[in-house]
């Protein structure tokens, strides 16, 4: 089961990263800016404009006053990430390397995106088999969520790269003691992209004392250690991820302790905002406990969820400690990994989840707060599907081209349905839901989070620019003032379409359809004077945005409405 990758596996992996890479980059184009993206264009592009001090060679770019004016902004979130979004931004100014800004900003974070499906591939590879790796990579790659918020600026798959990297490398160091450097620096990197990166030596301490605990029973009855005991790993994760940590962020360059506890106190009470879910909008804690596990169940395509809890039920008696093996399942004790990859990756799966499952962990960003358990989620996917495609051959008494076929034609089968709904969800990604809530017509019967971000005012704009030929204002609702310039500045929406929150003097309003922005529906009824749209922009017959007239607009075009009206999505 454990094959070292060979040359040709990574090669493999190249080929699915470049793949997933050109879909990202081709599709981006579709999703406006989310709110959260705006923040981070302003702080990529201060840090942009720092950066361009320094190259210039201007000895003041180091004075604290000047880091403090380039690098205050979003000082709450780290910097790695925000300063590979301004070195993107820096070399397509210098080079003119994409059609539209949003892109500069976004491709680091596709990049590392593409690069996280080639390293399921080689983790599930190295661990479950090359099967079960290729149908990780690809299940991971298809769940719509994760397809949406891999075109984004933003930490979400960034920190889920750096996660899943450092648990592959404390993994290697585990056998081979080189790994350990590697652990210490993805640490630092993971510490630099987003607050999610804490919990791992956590996780990776309950699995190495269970190591130890096991090896010294091994020791005892005379059998050959299989693991170095000593943990490298951890002198390496506490000596080189803090440097690279305060290396990599010159906000931290001077107050630091005073800064750092700052940093740390933002996220450890942090602002409860509000999210509906089954009819009910939270707005703080006690939040229901069960959320991550049913958003989960309404986000991940069933026949992956399937398959990945089978993964899980197989190696169930691999999560145990080996002294219940020996007596419940002596069989089963020789196959036991000897370093207890299940147990590790268990964790690395239960952790995000039952972090968010806590009652008073905020809950607002739906399945990105917990999307780093999603790699290890479809490598026991990527197992179950080994198993149903063994089974499948032994019962038919396949020769080995028939069984390379099967495996084929099952994993198509078994992955029809993610990349279908995948396709289906774009550009809508945020407000997809799979068929065990009964799709997006059944999530909204169950009241469940249509949307947040305001991104879907990227497919309102071609309305937006037919109704408004001579220009005029916009009550944006939940999109930032800077998501609606990025929208200019990548030429999709007329650059005379101004965004303003104040809905009186409005030409048009726009309501993105949240629980919580029921009262702003109601708000413009009584401001227009009707509750007649002028626009309804639907998913599935699902209300996503609704645009209201005022009628003391003299600028906006009605020939074209019951026209317009007739071809809403």
């Amino acid at each position: 089961m454990r094959r070292p990758p060979r040359p040709v596996d990574h090669l493999v992996g190249l080929l699915l990263s470049i793949a997933y890479f050109t879909v990202l980059f081709a599709t981006a184009g579709d999703l406006g800016m989310s709110r959260d993206e705006s923040f981070y264009v302003k702080a990529a592009e201060d840090y942009g404009a720092w950066y361009a001090l320094v190259f210039q060679g201007d000895p003041s770019a180091f004075e604290p006053e000047v880091i403090d004016r380039y690098w205050r902004y979003n000082s709450e979130h780290p910097a790695f990430v925000k300063t590979l979004f301004a070195w993107s931004v820096l070399a397509n100014e210098q080079f003119e390397l994409f059609d539209h800004p949003s892109t500069a900003h976004r491709v680091p974070a596709m990049g590392l995106a593409a690069l996280l499906v080639w390293l399921i591939y080689i983790f599930g590879a190295r661990v479950f088999g090359r099967q079960a790796g290729l149908f990780a990579a690809l299940s991971f790659a298809l769940m719509p969520r994760v397809f949406y918020h891999a075109h984004l600026n933003c930490f979400d798959i960034p920190i889920t790269f750096a996660v899943t990297l450092v648990a592959y490398l404390y993994y290697r160091s585990l056998e081979q003691k080189r790994f350990a450097i590697g652990t210490g620096l993805a640490f630092g990197i993971a510490l630099a992209t987003k607050h999610n990166s804490w919990v791992l030596p956590g996780v990776f301490g309950i699995h190495f004392l269970w190591l130890c605990v096991e090896e010294r029973g091994s020791r005892l009855r005379g059998e050959t250690p299989q693991i170095t005991m000593k943990p490298y790993w951890l002198l390496a994760m506490i000596a080189l991820g803090p440097l690279l940590f305060w290396g990599s962020w010159p906000w931290l360059w001077h107050d630091t302790l005073q800064r750092l506890n700052s940093y740390a106190l933002f996220h450890l009470r942090h602002d409860f905002y509000n999210i509906a879910y089954f009819g009910d909008t939270y707005f703080r804690p006690p939040f229901p406990i069960e959320l991550p596990l049913v958003l989960t169940a309404f986000t991940v395509p069933a026949s992956v969820l399937a398959l990945a809890i089978v993964g899980l039920g197989l190696r169930f008696p691999f999560f145990l400690p080996r002294f219940m093996l020996r007596r419940y399942a002596p069989r089963l004790a020789p196959s036991v990994l000897p370093n207890r990859t299940d147990v590790l990756l268990l964790g690395l799966l239960l952790s995000p989840i039952l972090i968010i499952a806590l009652p008073s962990s905020p809950i607002f960003g739906g399945t990105k707060h917990w999307m780093p358990a999603y790699p290890f989620l479809a490598m026991f996917a990527g197992f179950g599907f080994t198993r149903m495609h063994a089974a499948i051959s032994r019962s038919l008494h396949s020769t080995r081209t028939w069984k390379s076929l099967y495996a084929i034609g099952i994993g198509a089968f078994m992955l029809a349905p993610s990349a279908l709904e995948t396709r289906h969800s774009h550009p809508f990604g945020l407000s997809h839901y799979t068929q065990l809530a009964g799709g997006v017509p059944g999530a909204a019967d169950l009241g469940m989070n249509r949307q947040f971000w305001g991104f879907t005012t990227r497919s309102m704009v071609s309305w937006l620019n037919e109704t408004l030929p001579q220009g005029g204002s916009v009550y944006v609702c939940d999109t930032t003032f800077g998501a609606w310039r990025m929208l200019q500045s990548d030429g999709h929406l007329a650059g005379n379409i101004r965004p303003t929150g104040d809905m009186i003097r409005a030409d048009i309003a726009l309501v993105h359809h949240e629980r919580h922005f029921a009262e702003v529906d109601y708000q413009a009824w009584v401001a227009y004077g009707s509750p007649k749209p002028m626009f309804v922009l639907t998913y599935d017959g699902v209300p996503l945005v609704t645009a209201y007239q005022n009628p003391k607009s003299v600028r906006v075009r009605s020939s074209s409405l019951e026209k317009q009206r007739r071809q809403a999505p």
